[in-house]
């Protein structure tokens, strides 16, 4: 950021993305508005943010204090968009849960106070058209999909609607890059975008292996780190690609291609999982069992394996 005034970010929503994108604003110099339903949310974003600041002090990804991050942060409890924009924003990131009609009605409720906010949209599957559709200013509307865990994972794909100005997206691409994001514009809009289509694919395909006992999950998992996630941490796929041969990957491609998987549903493992709610580390139980730990340090665990990661890829710029 340069000696200029830091710009005002609203973030609506105190899920895990949430408090990894505030993390992401203020650690970048950005005030950032933090805004939840209830307390208890709130409260607990506030701590885990404090947390992940820390470990990136400690691998020396921020040379700032904790506090001094965390204190550019403003909690707020209130549904009123009123309130919330209160004193005015520059911009407005909504990530609340994943229902259209959830969002709709925020994105409603915040251009009723302030129509020309850009408002960015953390979507993984709604088209911006679909979240703009009757709305006062779908000019004014983009969608930003970060990765979980959003303070720690570089990408976010960028998508437009048929209204969305050029003004909003210049914007956007500003503003997540001055917060330290690398982007993907999508230039289609179709749902999954590109990073979700892709792992929607392989997801479909673990699936298919573990439901056909093939392997176990915890081989399927050291298989996939020790090859394709290792070359994927430097290495997109079409580097890869060019790295084995287009011709033998034309002939492989061939050969597996007819065999893979067509399901159209969840793995029978995953639905059965879920039916126990066995849902993963928030339920403490999902393919891994988390007793005895808390939420918070299983994910500093994860994240610190992440930020090892951050900061090599960091250093490759």
């Amino acid at each position: 950021m340069s000696a200029k005034k830091a710009e005002k970010v609203l973030v609506v929503g105190t899920g895990t993305m949430g408090e990894g994108i505030a993390q992401t604003f203020a650690q970048n110099g950005f005030e950032v508005r933090l805004v939840a339903r209830r307390e208890e949310p709130l409260t607990r974003a506030m701590g885990q943010i404090k947390q992940n600041v820390e470990q990136f002090i400690e691998h020396g990804l921020i040379k700032e204090s904790a506090d001094k991050v965390v204190g550019r942060i403003e909690p707020m409890v209130t549904t009123d968009m009123n309130v919330a924009l209160e004193g005015g924003v520059d911009y407005v990131v909504e990530t609340i849960r994943e229902v259209l009609e959830d969002k709709r009605a925020l994105i409603a409720s915040i251009q009723a106070v302030d129509p020309d906010v850009v408002i960015g949209s953390n979507t993984g599957s709604m088209t911006v058209d679909s979240l703009a559709e009757g709305m006062p200013n779908p000019a004014t509307i983009i969608g930003i999909h970060y990765f979980n865990p959003a303070h720690i994972i570089p990408l976010v794909e960028v998508h437009r609607g048929e209204q969305t100005s050029d003004a909003a997206y210049e914007l956007t691409e500003r503003m997540m890059k001055e917060s330290g994001k690398k982007t993907a514009l999508v230039r289609k809009e179709l749902p999954g975008f590109i990073v979700n289509r892709v792992m929607g694919a392989i997801t479909r395909e673990c699936a298919f292996i573990l439901d056909e006992g093939i392997c176990t999950p915890e081989d399927l998992n050291t298989a996939i780190k020790s090859s394709t996630g290792f070359r994927f941490a430097c290495l997109g796929p079409m580097e890869v690609d060019d790295m084995i041969g287009l011709d033998i990957c034309a002939t492989v491609s061939g050969r597996v291609f007819p065999g893979l998987s067509n399901a159209t549903e969840a793995s029978k493992l995953v639905q059965e999982k879920v039916a126990q709610g066995d849902l993963g580390i928030k339920t403490g139980k999902g393919w891994y069992d988390y007793s005895g730990k808390t939420r918070e340090e299983v994910l500093a665990e994860k994240n610190l394996a992440l930020l090892k990661q951050l900061k090599l890829y960091m250093s490759q710029d």
